[in-house]
């Protein structure tokens, strides 16, 4: 599946009860697990055994989990709690029909395109499995295999923050511009100032890393 080696295939069906049954869902959430999901298959288990490559630091198995779907809703509650309740890295692979999603699950659950299942082969950069799981992972959310010095979590946070720093600039700056007051409006062009410099220093402290 996906271009991975041979030597990674699993092919183990997981019952959906497996999920449902031993963990706490709402009603919705098991329905959800009934309706949309047709089954669960392990289909790749990338780890040092399955590939001879040097063991990582963080990770230490990524397991490909074919998702079979019932329409082209992907559950993504559904999804997060399995990842959630999983000790691997998890690379979910929603399929329907000839199409597939990939997801992974980071600080939240991130999904990709549609794409045409049989023209999708990945990358695997096979330095370590911390490598392996940073360009996977990469390949899902920024469509590219990583291999900064950044770990895919710490790309996905930094980004996450740049951009919660860049909305609250423009509100303020918005707000800058509407008051009148002139007290008011210095305190909230010394805040914009604060949010500048902080924006200036995560992006810096990734061009130093």
């Amino acid at each position: 599946m996906l271009g991975l080696p041979s030597t990674t295939e699993v092919g183990r069906r997981i019952p959906k009860e497996a999920f449902y049954g031993r963990l706490k869902v709402s009603a919705a959430l098991r329905q959800s697990f009934i309706d949309d999901v047709e089954r669960f298959v392990i289909a790749n288990s990338i780890k040092t055994s399955t590939t001879g490559i040097p063991d990582g630091e963080r990770v230490h198995e990524v397991l490909v989990v074919e998702v079979a779907l019932k329409s082209r809703c992907v559950p993504k509650e559904v999804l997060a709690l399995v990842a959630q309740a999983n000790p691997h890295k998890l690379l979910f692979a929603c399929t329907f029909n000839d199409e597939v999603r990939l997801a992974v699950m980071l600080k939240r659950l991130v999904v990709g395109p549609w794409r045409p299942f049989d023209c999708l082969t990945l990358d695997m950069n096979v330095s370590d499995v911390d490598a392996v799981w940073d360009s996977l992972a990469s390949q899902v959310v920024y469509n590219d295999a990583g291999g900064g010095p950044e770990t895919i979590e710490e790309r996905f946070e930094a980004d996450a923050r740049i951009k919660t720093l860049h909305e609250e600039l423009a509100r303020v700056e918005a707000r800058g511009r509407k008051e009148r007051q002139v007290a008011r409006k210095n305190a909230l062009f010394d805040k914009a100032k604060e949010l500048k410099r902080q924006i200036a220093d995560t992006e810096s402290d990734r061009r130093g890393q």
